[in-house]
């Protein structure tokens, strides 16, 4: 392996000499006289199951001395930098600032390589000392590590473009590799007989499709975020007709307006650093034109939730705060959306017992009872008429990670062989319930309940019948200890009911990182949809327990085939 690692860097290095010899080429250069900024490069990071340092200390200089040739800038020398780390990395944006201004630099660049699958994807950020404005993001993709000289001119087109005023030539557009081969398809099928040839690849769903525009993965990615994303949702939440993401860290939610595969934060939201976040919702349900946030966090001991109308930046108008209620808002067959509840028990982290809530004057006020099965909890369960017959079944996740069909009553229609679900949310958990005290993962697995992401139910083959979309976290070790959660990797999966069992329809591939959480998105046009994917990235075979990085995939769905497609017979 060190010889193949020795041997790719060489090569590397002899494309490096290759392209600084033609870099002044690269770009139009700012006019003479425009004083040359000095800019320090830090080390890029790395988010890949294997060493990729030979690349990643590669892509640092070649971008270094691309800007330096084609955007006139003066690059602050490397063992200048190196030695102004002393062997640390700051994180935090004031301490990148002040490592810049200490070594005099007028802009510092921080940059990763994050691994998924075959593809790579690089991330920079490149920080104006002159203000304080937020550092200007930048990315670019490549479908295999033979790619990433594309790459790496794309993101120096960029950065060289938008922040230092170079331009770049019509004849500079980013070639396409010769030997370039069309990139895998994203989605297995379940019948790979009635798969559709072309655009989507030998294997393809015969129902869903990856779109054209979804880039060399057959999926686009946002920037990487420094956060742990504990959990995602969507809506309009400012009332401009447009929806907003927004995502969730341990105790903060951001929220995030959306510009191509952008996220740009607008806003964001800070609850007390004891009160973890583990589930939000947003939904306009008194129907005012803004969808309000819904946000369920809890200490070590009970639930501190929030409801806030978002009023731009860092301002909102709360519903509620610390309610004592774990709260979803979801969809009920025949009500709609709905804010549901659930409380903690004394000497347990939760009550059996989901409710319908209500607010009155700043407080929740509780309603009727959900009818659901003693073990299923107000986050583990969706709803949905899988026989088409005007009944309603609960689809749910228990804590064991089994997809389970079940009546209301609790009787039991099916229930998985296989994994799917797999969380690090839960709550509870300290050795002694009902003490206070700051949660961290010290406490008891014993008193931990487990918080899956959700199951979504939606018609994902267009045959009149509704399906279901569930996410699989892919891991052995932490299915064998209860109190090991670490998934290096995950998938999507759509499942319809066939009678007796829910079979798969299609799956994404394998996705390195761990899915923290996902939205379907239909077009309420066109027989289109995004599957907006949370990962958590990973650094390392156990760097996920102390990862901060985080992104958003993207997948555009196009469901326009599937109504082609021959309807599948019960077997």
């Amino acid at each position: 392996m060190r010889r193949v690692a020795f041997s790719r860097l060489r090569l590397l290095l002899g494309m490096l000499t290759l392209l600084l010899a033609t870099a002044t080429s690269t770009f139009a250069a700012p006019a003479p006289s425009s004083p040359a900024k000095k800019v320090a490069f830090l080390p890029f990071e790395t988010h890949a199951a294997k060493d990729l340092s030979y690349l990643t200390s590669g892509i640092r200089d070649m971008l270094a001395s691309r800007l330096a040739a084609g955007a006139k800038i003066q690059v602050v020398p490397r063992a200048t930098v190196d030695h102004a780390l002393g062997g640390g990395k700051p994180s935090q944006p004031e301490q990148i600032r002040a490592l810049g201004r200490q070594m005099g630099a007028d802009y510092v660049v921080t940059g990763s390589l994050t691994a998924i699958g075959a593809g790579m994807s690089l991330d920079a950020k490149v920080y104006n000392l002159a203000t304080n404005e937020p550092a200007q993001t930048f990315f670019a993709t490549a479908a295999s590590e033979n790619d990433i000289i594309t790459a790496i001119d794309q993101l120096t087109w960029d950065i060289g473009a938008k922040v230092f005023g170079a331009q770049r030539p019509g004849s500079a557009a980013a070639p396409v590799a010769a030997n370039q081969q069309p990139a895998q398809p994203q989605y297995l099928s379940a019948h790979p007989e009635r798969a559709f040839m072309g655009a989507g690849g030998r294997g393809a769903s015969p129902f869903i499709r990856p779109l054209g525009s979804t880039g060399p993965f057959g999926f686009s990615k946002s920037q990487n975020f420094n956060m742990y994303l504990q959990a995602m949702d969507a809506g309009d939440v400012d009332g401009d007709g447009q929806d907003e993401v927004i995502l969730a860290d341990r105790n903060e939610v951001g929220i995030y307006k959306r510009d191509g595969k952008k996220l740009q934060k607008v806003g964001q939201v800070l609850l007390p650093v004891n009160h973890k976040i583990h589930y939000i919702s947003v939904a306009d349900l008194n129907h005012s034109g803004k969808a309000a946030i819904y946000v369920s966090a809890a200490d070590e001991a009970e639930p501190h939730s929030y409801a806030f109308i978002w009023q731009g930046k860092d301002k909102v108008d709360y519903l509620f705060k610390d309610a004592k209620w774990y709260i979803r808002a979801m969809e009920l067959p025949g009500e709609g959306m709905t804010l549901l509840g659930q409380h903690a028990a004394v000497s347990k982290p939760i009550m059996p017992g989901v409710f319908r809530l209500d607010l009155v004057k700043g407080a929740l006020v509780k309603g009727a009872q959900v009818q659901l099965p003693d073990w299923v909890n107000v986050f583990d369960f969706s709803m949905a008429d899988l026989e088409k017959n005007g009944s309603y079944d609960i689809v749910a996740i228990d804590q064991f990670d089994r997809l389970v069909v079940a009546k209301p009553s609790g009787s039991i229609l099916w229930k998985s062989d296989d994994y799917f679900g797999g969380t690090n949310r839960y709550i509870g958990g300290r050795k002694a319930i009902g003490q206070k005290g700051d949660m961290d993962d010290t406490g008891d697995p014993e008193g931990r309940i487990y918080i899956p992401s959700r199951i979504v139910i939606a018609d994902l083959n267009k045959d009149g019948v509704v399906d279901v979309l569930v996410n699989k976290n892919l891991s052995t070790s932490s299915r064998l200890f209860k109190n090991m959660k670490n998934y290096p990797s995950g998938e999507i999966h759509a499942l319809t009911w066939n009678g007796i069992a829910l079979t798969e329809i299609w799956r994404t591939r394998k996705i390195d990182g761990y899915i923290a959480d996902y939205l379907l998105r239909p077009d309420k046009k066109e027989p289109t949809a995004e599957l907006l994917v949370g990962l958590v990235l990973r650094q390392g075979d156990f760097d996920i327990f102390s990862s901060k990085k985080s992104t958003v995939l993207m997948y555009n769905l196009d469901f326009s085939e599937a109504e082609k497609a021959p309807k599948e017979e019960a077997e």
